[in-house]
């Protein structure tokens, strides 16, 4: 196969050298964050690969910045095949096709209270991780809540990189 190309924040290598560099990575807005960490390294990797088009799983209904979100982007040569999809589209397919997805997609995270989505990526939350043994979506609200339920649930719902998102509740967008 085709080597994977691994792009990072420009120029950091630890927390502490982003934080010196662009400010506390936990006091950055939002907007900001996603631009000097996902963002920028992204665009630098395409410019490397010499892309001729670039094919996302982009969604209007993930962020309100792609509301208006075009299928094809001609001044960025980027198909976005899914636009038009929901999460209830999306979720809909990959059980009648039989897709793979990510395992993160199988655990609930019970809470007693609610615990702000800047803080949920931290350890040793006060939650309870709980194996549902298949996607939360395919499962009953006794199954995803527990029994007596939990005040809070909440899931991964993203179907890309888990690892620079949150769980969110189940009503919530990803």
């Amino acid at each position: 196969g085709k080597p994977a190309l691994w792009k990072a924040v420009a120029d950091v290598s630890t927390r502490e050298e982003f934080n010196a560099k662009y400010g506390d990575c936990e006091e950055m807005d939002t907007a900001d964050f996603d631009f000097v960490s996902k963002v920028e390294p992204f665009q630098r990797a395409l410019a490397e690969c010499n892309k001729d088009i670039l094919i996302t799983g982009r969604r209007m209904d993930q962020a309100a910045q792609r509301i208006s979100l075009d299928v094809w982007e001609d001044g960025k040569r980027t198909l976005n095949p899914l636009a038009g999809w929901s999460w209830s589209d999306i979720i809909a397919y990959a059980d009648a096709k039989g897709v793979p997805v990510n395992e993160g997609h199988n655990f609930a995270y019970r809470a007693s209270a609610p615990i702000e989505a800047t803080k949920r990526h931290l350890p040793d939350l006060p939650w309870e991780k709980i194996s549902l043994g298949k996607p939360f979506w395919q499962c009953i609200e006794k199954e995803l809540k527990g029994d007596p339920p939990a005040p809070i649930t909440y899931v991964f719902k993203s179907f890309g990189d888990i690892h620079t998102t949150v769980p969110v509740e189940p009503h919530e967008s990803e």
